[in-house]
């Protein structure tokens, strides 16, 4: 009989105990989910311009800065009035730009008067005038140091170190990594909408 109360005691104060940390337990797991969430969307930035494949991009934990990486950094904002079709850029405190690594420390910058662009003496695109930045284009030849890095997007409209100039490491914020490409997304959306309607 003693035996039996005492039993009934401990699972009587076992089963407190795991009411506690089950609430405990659940709230840690609502918690861990809602970080884990927030983490993965702080990781992943949409690009809307065409300089490059337009999609969802991811930031790379570490980063090497190679030739050929794509890299995301905060442009100066003197430089939003010469960007068209960025969406709310009047409303960001940041503007930020993707762009392709094209040359390293070592490279060879050479800009012709025709506004013709060398890199390493191959011809990589053309330089167009705009009033304010590229107002005169001048025979120029530079050889990138340690940490700089000249960057451009795919078509020859890109708003890039063509217009920007040379940019440092220390400017770049993450490197990034196509994940999805925006047409894709688009084929997906459809076929899940495709299927609802079904």
């Amino acid at each position: 009989m003693n035996i039996s109360r005492k039993l009934k005691e401990k699972v009587g104060s076992f089963s407190k105990i795991t009411k506690k940390y089950k609430f405990t337990t659940r709230l840690l797991t609502l918690l861990l989910i809602f970080f884990s969430i927030t983490f993965c969307f702080s990781r992943i930035t949409y690009n809307v311009t065409d300089s490059l494949t337009k999609g969802i991009y991811l930031k790379k934990f570490f980063s090497d800065y190679r030739k050929g990486d794509l890299v995301l950094f905060a442009m100066d904002k003197k430089y939003s009035k010469y960007i068209e079709n960025f969406p709310n850029k009047d409303k960001m405190k940041n503007i930020y730009l993707l762009k392709r690594i094209s040359a390293v420390e070592g490279d060879i910058i050479e800009t012709k008067s025709d506004g013709t662009l060398l890199i390493n003496g191959e011809k990589k695109g053309k330089i167009m005038k705009i009033k304010g930045i590229t107002d005169s284009i001048e025979d120029t030849r530079y050889v990138l140091k340690k940490d700089e890095y000249y960057l451009m997007g795919d078509t020859e409209t890109s708003f890039d170190s063509r217009y920007l100039g040379i940019l440092n490491k220390k400017d770049f914020r993450y490197e990034m990594k196509l994940l999805i490409k925006e047409e894709t997304l688009e084929r997906l959306i459809n076929r899940i909408m495709e299927g609802k309607k079904a």
